[in-house]
């Protein structure tokens, strides 16, 4: 099915063929798209919704919601900085034309906009500022009875996975739906080869592979006269860990959750490796270039995952299973060995169908929550960073109890923060 057929009506189809197939127990709840589905009342008002963080994916991912369903409009706009509302606004209201409904009174500015959107009267909220705000806004969120979008990933810390965790299962009490920007979980192909390896295309799968080369974020602010260091880290949040996790977490997580969903679980433990080699200068704060981690499980299967962000450098991208009876390539839909399988189809667009199948389900009475899994996949980005910073080997238990906490003392722009040290394998230790 092509991205301009995936209309509301033709994903509510979708989505209720999958529902009905988990009820009758011909799919396990471990190989399936929504791993929670529950019961609740069909909506049918109009939706209000507001969105937080109003960057280039918050506002594409509003875009996006509007598209999902003529009965919704965009209510308010909550960001740290003013200009980035005025330029989100600008291209929503030409994209979205009528279903922008944001007041000036609803566009609202500093750390405690968040709360402001939340109580302006939406039904629904879409996260997507820094992932280091994720847990405490999500919270909020569900604390308040709203629907919540959520981007990935959804925190930069275990204890952040943890307030995650336990916001999810309130939702879940409360009948809130929680739908993850961990798109590829919505892309009808890869829905269909991870069906096909989890029904045995290729045998016992052994070992996965996968690899992500790219040149960079190219996005950097200089730093001008009185420019204090909380702006100035939050202007340039990508390249500090406390704001973004690093990119084996803000980026690569895509590519563990897509192997995570595979297996159908987390490793045992891993080891991995990482450094700085072109992002050498200050100006880019103090996350590594490169990555490349070992993660080991329970079965004797390994996953070989690695990164990089260098410049001038060749990019690559690909997920490959290796199994008993064949290979597959799900980037490219292509199996190889015992059951050969080509998919000739071109990628849907799966980040319009996770907003697609979120109001399908809210207006059928369903409720999504998608909680478990863009946490573990979050803390296993997590789990290799914290192995290549201290250089040591981590199991998915010490993971799960870490106390690592990265908060800043406190929020506002006059909190001073220090550079923090690059870490240094050996020497950094695991908390």
């Amino acid at each position: 099915m092509s991205d301009s057929k995936q209309t509301p009506q033709s994903s509510r189809r979708r989505f209720l063929r999958v529902s009905s197939s988990a009820a009758a127990g011909t799919v396990l709840a471990a190989n399936m798209q929504f791993p929670s589905i529950t019961l609740g009342k069909p909506i049918s008002k109009k939706l209000k919704v507001g969105l937080i963080g109003c960057g280039g994916r918050g506002t594409g991912a509003t875009a996006q919601a509007m598209k999902a369903d003529s009965n919704v409009e965009l209510w308010s706009l909550g960001d740290l900085f003013p200009e980035q509302i005025e330029r989100s606004s600008q291209i929503l209201q030409k994209e979205v034309g009528e279903q922008f409904n944001v007041n000036p009174i609803h566009k609202y500015t500093g750390f405690e906009a968040y709360k402001r959107v939340i109580y302006s009267g939406v039904d629904i909220v879409l996260l997507a500022t820094p992932p280091h705000f994720r847990p405490m806004h999500m919270q909020a969120c569900i604390d308040n009875d709203k629907h919540v979008f959520v981007e990935k990933p959804v925190a930069v810390d275990a204890t952040g996975v943890r307030m995650v965790r336990d916001a999810g299962k309130k939702a879940a009490k409360k009948g809130l739906s929680v739908v993850s920007g961990l798109c590829w979980r919505y892309e009808t192909h890869m829905q269909d080869m991870i069906r096909r390896l989890q029904d045995g295309a290729i045998g016992d799968i052994r070992t996965v592979e996968s690899t992500r080369y790219s040149r960079g974020v190219a996005k950097l602010t200089e730093r001008t006269p009185g420019m204090s260091d909380m702006e100035y880290q939050m202007r340039n949040w990508y390249y500090y860990t406390w704001l973004s996790g690093d990119f084996i977490v803000e980026q690569f997580v895509h590519e563990l959750d897509k192997v995570s969903w595979l297996l159908g679980k987390y490793p045992e433990s891993v080891i991995a490796s990482g450094g700085r080699i072109a992002r050498t200068s200050e100006k880019y704060g103090h996350i590594y270039d490169h990555f490349n981690a070992i993660f080991e499980y329970d079965d004797g299967v390994k996953f070989y995952a690695n990164t990089r962000h260098e410049p001038d450098t060749d990019s690559a991208r690909y997920d490959i299973a290796y199994g008993s009876d064949g290979i597959c390539d799900l980037m490219k839909y292509t199996i190889t060995g015992k059951n050969r399988f080509r998919l000739r189809e071109s990628r849907t667009n799966m980040h319009q169908l996770e907003h697609n199948e979120m109001y399908a389900a809210l207006r059928s009475g369903n409720i999504i929550n998608n909680t478990d899994y863009m946490a573990d996949s979050t803390l296993l980005g997590i789990m290799a960073r914290e192995s290549a910073y201290t250089g040591k080997r981590l199991t998915w238990k010490q993971m799960l109890n870490s106390k690592q906490n990265l908060n800043p003392p406190s929020y506002n722009w006059d909190q001073k923060l220090p550079d923090p040290p690059v870490a240094k394998p050996g020497v950094t230790p695991f908390v």
